[in-house]
This record gives structure tokens, C-alpha cells and sequence, in this order.
């Protein structure tokens, strides 16, 4: 008996060889909160203190990618874009990696197995496609602040690959199963709202816009700022845009009805310049787990309830602390380009279904384990069985809990010249425009951490 008991416990133990038994029995946004909480609290060093000695370094490990996410993300925060880009290049190597070698499926296949006898934790963590075009715009900003427009233009090339990609992947099977999964699953129309899929992200699509414009290229400027368009139909600016770039680059038609859509628009003037303003508010919430009770039939036909651990987030909306902002005397309104939480809930949401099979297929694996030990191991055994069951059971709350919740956009001409921007209790920034020219302003505000950079395209 003690060689069964002894085996079998190894068997379970080699289901950790890619997570740690800290990350076993602790669920990820809860061992992330001391991070985010550093943040909000303005203090950047200690939330990298702490981000240092959470890492996890090794390429095995199943949370390797997103520690790398996170300590880019945090890099950033702290005004050290050249270690933020060396962690997000990271991601993205491991990811085309994942894509191209072979090998990677017999990997994939045993973390799956592991899976079974663990939790959804011991799977290789993969970036959804909302984090990964976040990723590439991110990489994209700090070649901007360094007035490297060619190399943030490769960087937006492949955030908007990402949604193209990921359109072409949407099969509506997919849609159809996760859809009766949900019929058990909690409502989070709240956080969703209006968002069509998880990754379609008007940001990344009027960061390209903005970029395409600064390198001359009016005809992909406008192709962009049309599908920002399209997912925010009700933004003023990305209006104003889409009808401004019409006109310039001579596409009558549309400009003609675009303009019956949205009025007229009005020129830029000799002296004027324009001053585009992004400004990132809050931070993405984090998952929670809940019990859901599905019934489960036996080979007799006979239907069992079981409570299966599962991830989702609480139901309410973010609202902005911020929402306008002021150039000298005159106030512009931001208006939402991304709400990042509406596509992480509804990234989850299509993922109901896998993670409710892979829990089912986890639920038997365990009560046969659970049966074998204690038919060989009498009482011992299924004690032991049923205690780790019961520690090891927990939902898979695992995403990128550094990034903003909502990111707004305001536009304006203005003279050219020197400017004062007011951020609600903030203290002012000053900035230049040249005539005919862009400047950039990027706002962060998580709390009581704010940041500004400004940069001249």
C-alpha cells in the first residue's frame, strides 16, 4: 500500500513540473493584489520590488509569459521603456515560438495532461489577443517616444495582425457551444456592454491611424481610422477623423456620406497645428472565482450535481474619475476609445465552454484517482485524495492585471505655439505645437499614480 500511496502522490506531484505549489494552491489575482494595490498607492518601486520577487523567470514555468507582461507593463509605469521592451520582445518571441515549432503540440498536449490531475493553472499561460495587441501598441509608444515612427509602425503592423488574425479564427461552432455553457454562467453584460468579441480594440486601430498620418501615408491613416470607427460609431473625434481624411485623400463617396452622417468639417489653418490626446484611467479588474453547478450523467443515465471552480468577473462597470480634460481655457470632453475590461469579460465569456470540458474531464480524473487510492490505500488514501482535490481545485484566474481599464481619446486644432494642458488636480503640462504638425500627449491615472509624456510626431 505505502508503494501505491507513494507513487501515486509522485504522479500527482509531476503535474507541477510547469507551476509551483505556490501557484497550485493561491489563484493568481489574488497573489497579484499587492502589485496593483503598490500602483494605485503611486508607488512604483515597491510594485517592482514585489512584481521582482513574484517573476517567473524560467521559459517552464506555466505563468512565464504573463510575468513578463506584467514586469514590462510595470517597466513602463516607471519611466523604463527599455526594460519594458526587452520583457514584451520576450513575449513575443515565446509566442512566435509557440507557433512555429512542432514540438510545441506534444508540450501543449502534456500540460493538458498535467491539467487533468491539477487545475487550469498548469496550463502554459496564453495571451488572449486583446493582450497581445496591447502588447505590440505598447512596444509601438516607446519607438514613438524615441521619434522611431518606422519601428512603432512594425509594432502597430502586428497589433492589428493580431484582430485580423483572430477574426479570420472566430468560428461560430465556437459560438455556439460556449453559448449553452453560459446558459449556467453569471451575467457580465455590465462589463461587456457593447463589445461584439474580446479583441476588435479601437485604440490600437487610431494608434495606427495616428502613426500612418505622422508618416504620410493619408490612405492607410484613413483605412484605420475607419475600423476604429466602426467599433466606436459614437466617438466625435474618430468622426471628425474618418470625414477630415475623406476629403483629404479625394474618396467622394465617402466623404459625401460621411458628411450628411456627421456635418461639415473644418480645415486646419496655416498657423494651426493639432494636439491628439490618449489618456489611460484605472486598471483592468481582476477574476474571481465562483462555484458553478452543472449536472453530470452517469453511464446509468443517472444525473449528479457537481460545483466546478470557475473564473468571472464581478458585474460592475468602470466609470471614469476623468472626463475632460483642458488646453488653456477651452475644455474638451474625452470620449472612450476602450473599455479593456468589456473585451477581457467578453474573452472569458467565449471561453466558457473549454474551460467548463477541461473541468468536467478534470472532475473525472480525480474521483478515478481518488477511487484507486482509497480501494488500495483504504482510508489513508482517500483521505489524502480528497484533501488535495479539494486544495488543488480552484479557478484559473490568470490575465494581465497592469494594464488600464479605459482608454479615451480627445483631439483638438489649436494655435501654434506654446500650450497648457490641465488634468483635473494635476499639475499642469506644458506643450508645443508646431504649425501643420501633431503632438502627442499620453496620460496614465491609476489612483494617485499619474504620467505624462509628450512627444512632437
Amino acid at each position: 500500500m505505502r508503494h501505491i500511496l507513494t507513487f501515486s502522490l509522485c504522479f500527482i506531484v509531476s503535474g507541477c513540473s510547469t507551476i509551483g505549489f505556490d501557484d497550485l494552491f493561491n489563484d493568481y489575482a489574488t497573489n497579484t493584489t499587492p502589485i496593483r494595490q503598490a500602483i494605485t498607492n503611486n508607488n512604483i518601486e515597491s510594485a517592482r520590488s514585489l512584481i521582482s520577487k513574484n517573476s517567473k523567470n524560467s521559459k517552464t514555468h506555466s505563468n512565464y509569459l504573463l510575468s513578463q507582461l506584467e514586469q514590462g507593463r510595470i517597466a513602463d509605469l516607471a519611466n523604463n521603456p527599455n526594460n519594458a521592451q526587452i520583457h514584451f520582445e520576450n513575449v513575443y518571441q515565446q509566442m512566435q515560438s509557440k507557433r512555429q515549432a512542432a514540438k510545441i503540440q506534444i508540450s501543449a498536449g502534456l500540460e493538458q495532461s498535467n491539467a487533468l490531475l491539477t487545475n487550469d493553472s498548469a496550463i502554459g499561460y496564453t495571451p488572449p489577443a486583446y493582450e497581445m495587441s496591447m502588447l505590440h501598441s505598447y512596444k509601438a509608444l516607446n519607438y514613438v517616444y524615441k521619434h522611431d515612427i518606422e519601428s512603432a509602425l512594425v509594432e502597430i503592423r502586428r497589433a492589428n495582425k493580431v484582430q485580423v488574425d483572430e477574426l479570420l479564427n472566430n468560428q461560430s461552432e465556437f459560438d455556439n457551444a460556449a453559448a449553452q455553457a453560459q446558459q449556467h454562467y453569471p451575467n457580465m453584460d455590465n462589463l461587456i456592454r457593447s463589445a461584439k468579441n474580446g479583441f476588435q480594440n479601437a485604440y490600437t486601430f487610431y494608434l495606427s491611424g495616428l502613426l500612418y498620418e505622422t508618416a504620410k501615408q493619408g490612405d492607410d491613416a484613413y483605412i484605420d481610422y475607419k475600423k476604429a470607427l466602426e467599433i466606436q460609431p459614437n466617438n466625435p473625434y474618430l468622426q471628425h477623423d474618418v470625414l477630415r481624411l475623406a476629403k483629404q485623400q479625394g474618396f467622394a463617396d465617402d466623404y459625401n456620406q460621411f458628411k450628411r452622417q456627421f456635418g461639415e468639417v473644418n480645415s486646419l489653418e496655416k498657423n494651426q497645428g493639432e494636439v491628439v490626446i490618449l489618456f489611460e484611467q484605472g486598471l483592468i479588474p481582476k477574476q474571481h472565482e465562483f462555484k458553478l453547478r452543472l449536472p453530470i450523467y452517469t453511464s446509468q443515465g443517472d444525473a449528479r450535481f457537481y460545483s466546478l471552480a470557475m473564473p468571472i468577473y464581478i458585474n460592475n462597470a468602470y466609470e471614469s474619475t476623468v472626463n475632460n480634460v483642458k488646453i488653456n481655457d477651452h475644455v474638451l470632453s474625452l470620449s472612450s476609445l476602450v473599455h479593456l475590461e468589456a473585451l477581457a469579460a467578453k474573452t472569458l465569456e467565449q471561453q466558457v465552454a473549454g474551460r467548463v470540458s477541461r473541468q468536467i474531464f478534470r472532475l473525472v480524473a480525480k474521483e478515478k484517482l481518488r477511487a484507486e487510492l482509497a480501494r488500495s490505500g483504504g482510508d489513508v488514501g482517500n483521505i489524502l485524495a480528497n484533501l488535495y482535490n479539494l486544495a488543488s481545485e480552484q479557478a484559473d484566474t490568470r490575465s494581465w492585471l497592469t494594464l488600464p481599464n479605459q482608454i479615451s481619446l480627445a483631439r483638438s486644432a489649436v494655435a501654434a505655439g506654446e500650450h497648457t494642458l490641465n488634468v483635473g488636480s494635476q499639475p499642469p503640462i506644458n506643450f508645443t505645437v508646431s504649425k501643420q504638425r501633431l503632438t502627442l500627449i499620453y496620460l496614465t491615472s491609476v489612483n494617485n499614480y499619474f504620467n505624462s509624456h509628450v512627444v512632437q510626431l
